[in-house]
């Protein structure tokens, strides 16, 4: 399980080292996984604790409610199955490889009308701007930019082409979770919470299932959807050029002997 440092925890949840201390002293994050020396030393169940807190936050409920509702509905609950719920709800499936810079070396790696281009990766959160810091959140889509930019392609395209298929796939996550809250709404009511051992264990489990069925229906579709459209474009392509050069021999003057 990755280790962080507060300093790290907090960069990776999105907050502060300051909200770090404050959850928990107030007692909604656990305490340490570990000393390293001084430091203190805290895991992904920290981590995804962190991520569940800003949910309710963004939902305008204040951390004595949070503190509240964490410990009531934790009371009397086994730990490890509590966690694993935690887990299925908050944890990041998409976790990618980062890759940090100073700002002034980031033209190196973008190019012509870098400000530009890196406003559009920090909308997108393809960045982490932190004062003379960027952060660049997904090293192989990076990656990708840049090899297919050596073939002549515009940053800016590949970066507006991304952001449609962003757009698509928001679109499908969208309909996946939904479906998922409905089936919990439609059997146990609105703001339902599992309780038991089995209501816990079976919640989890669902949850785990839809999110593996929505990354293996989106690759496997894509995958299909990419082979025929390709072979449809490559046919006329393939055609178009075909009229092309019939029309060059038709048009070539004659040659007389």
């Amino acid at each position: 399980m990755p280790q962080y440092r507060i300093d790290d925890l907090a960069r990776a949840a999105g907050t502060t080292t300051r909200n770090v201390r404050a959850y928990q002293e107030r007692g909604l994050l656990p305490p340490p996984a570990g000393k390293a020396g001084r430091a203190s030393i805290y895991d992904d169940t920290h981590l995804e604790r962190l991520r569940l807190i800003d949910a309710l936050l963004q939902r305008g409920f204040t951390t004595s409610h949070i503190g509240d509702f964490i410990t009531s509905w934790e009371t009397g609950k086994d730990l490890s199955e509590v966690l694993g719920l935690q887990h299925a709800v908050t944890a990041a499936w998409g976790e990618a490889e980062t890759f940090e810079v100073p700002r002034e070396l980031v033209g190196t790696i973008l190019g012509a009308e870098t400000e530009d281009v890196l406003d559009q990766l920090a909308d997108m959160k393809l960045v982490r701007i932190e004062g003379d810091t960027v952060t660049f959140t997904d090293t192989a889509l990076l990656t990708s930019f840049a090899e297919l930019h050596e073939y002549g392609l515009e940053l800016r395209t590949l970066i507006e082409i991304y952001a449609q298929v962003a757009e698509r796939i928001d679109d499908i996550t969208q309909t996946m979770i939904t479906a998922a809250k409905q089936h919990i709404e439609q059997a146990h009511g609105r703001g339902w919470l599992p309780e038991t051992s089995s209501e816990i264990a079976g919640t989890t489990a669902m949850l785990n299932k839809m999110r593996e069925l929505a990354v293996t229906s989106v690759h496997s579709t894509l995958a299909r959807s990419l082979d025929v459209t390709l072979r449809r474009e490559l046919g006329d392509y393939l055609a178009n050029a075909a009229e092309r050069e019939q029309e060059r021999s038709t048009a070539a003057p004659e040659v007389r002997s």
